[in-house]
């Protein structure tokens, strides 16, 4: 029987994915970071939703074995390969959501459809065309509890993250406080099913976990995070913002791309940034020193210009911070900055060009 969902074990804060004969190991969190940031899960809904529009058979009427087939339909258009993790939890996610609804009493499935007409009615994320009549108006109305399980996890990923990481801002802080009120409700997470394996080798057993919900993915790991000693860390890189996991105190750049230069990621690309920026904030502090230097000697020089000179050191006190940042930030050459520095002494007196 096929197992639909991401299959892993969790042992020493590592979550082993298994693919067939292959394993790849994930330190507790960097699989949550990674699946929910990015375009990956974008790119599958868009795929979904395209596919169960365009499904062949979403005029046929809805059947058991139409719904076998539009089940397989499903799996075969969310084989996307750019993170095979996020594809298999997908997948199972949207294939529990088909189970779920084939799986009610007709009166059952009458009030649930009363219930989710009214929810698509309020969000304009679902789809109003639902029913359990043809095929069509059925996967939509999976789609919409795929997409409502999507949300509730993404929004608890972020929540949870930002508070791990201890950045979070209020709106982020009562988000994750509302998701928390929900998870009291044991029939808010789907289920994880478990498989338990004897390892012959070790002479032991092993235990291995199907997740097919966001949701209860987000759940199961950051249940994990803190036995793990894992830290969540938001990148410091001012554009990115990503969260990620590190043992380190001291990480600050995630490894994903950074959205300055796609082609390197920001543990590797920022630092060089905040150095390079260091040093030309030093050579324009040194040429702001100077100019306080030519400053205080032409008051030492000439006392009885101190109250001019006095004027000038204040503008320069004020205005350089900000003539300084600009610089920084490529709108002021370093030259115009040398010349605006030059312009700051008394207009009778000798010239301070350096």
């Amino acid at each position: 029987m096929r197992v639909n969902g991401l299959i892993i074990s969790y042992e020493n804060g590592m979550n082993i994915f298994t693919r067939g004969s292959m394993m790849t190991k994930y330190p507790v969190g960097d699989l949550l970071c990674r699946i929910f940031q990015g375009e990956t899960l974008d790119n599958i809904t868009r795929i979904l939703r395209n596919c169960i529009n365009y499904c062949p058979m979403k005029d046929n009427i809805l059947t058991q074995d139409e719904i076998e087939a539009a089940e397989h339909y499903i799996l075969e258009a969310l084989l996307y390969d750019d993170f095979i993790p996020a594809q298999r939890l997908a997948q199972g996610s949207f294939v529990r959501c088909m189970e779920r609804c084939r799986a009610l009493d007709s009166k059952t499935a009458t009030r649930f459809l009363y219930e989710e007409r009214v929810r698509a009615a309020m969000n304009d994320m679902l789809e109003i065309e639902i029913g359990f009549d043809t095929v069509g108006n059925f996967l939509r109305l999976c789609y919409n509890n795929y997409i409502i399980d999507l949300c509730n996890a993404h929004a608890l990923f972020i929540g949870m993250a930002a508070v791990k990481s201890g950045t979070a801002s209020p709106e982020e802080r009562a988000a994750f406080d509302e998701r928390c009120k929900l998870l009291h409700n044991s029939d808010v997470v789907p289920g994880i099913e478990m498989h338990t394996i004897y390892d012959s080798d070790r002479e032991e057993f092993t235990y291995q976990y199907v997740i097919s919900s966001f949701l209860a993915m987000a759940v199961f790991e950051f249940s994990h995070l803190t036995e793990a000693a894992t830290k969540v860390v938001r990148c410091h890189n001012p554009e990115c913002h990503k969260f990620f996991t590190a043992k380190r105190n001291s990480a600050k750049y995630c490894p994903f791309p950074s959205p300055q230069n796609p082609g390197r990621t920001c543990n590797d690309y920022y630092p060089q940034v905040v150095y390079r920026s260091k040093v030309k904030g030093d050579e324009l502090k040194k040429m702001e020193k100077n100019a306080y230097c030519r400053l205080y000697n032409d008051k030492r020089r000439n006392p009885e210009a101190a109250g001019e000179v006095d004027e000038l050191l204040r503008m320069l006190q004020i205005e350089s911070p900000g003539k300084r940042d600009s610089v920084l930030s490529g709108e002021l050459s370093k030259t115009e900055y040398q010349a605006w520095l030059n312009s700051i002494r008394r207009e009778k007196g000798r010239s301070y060009n350096e």
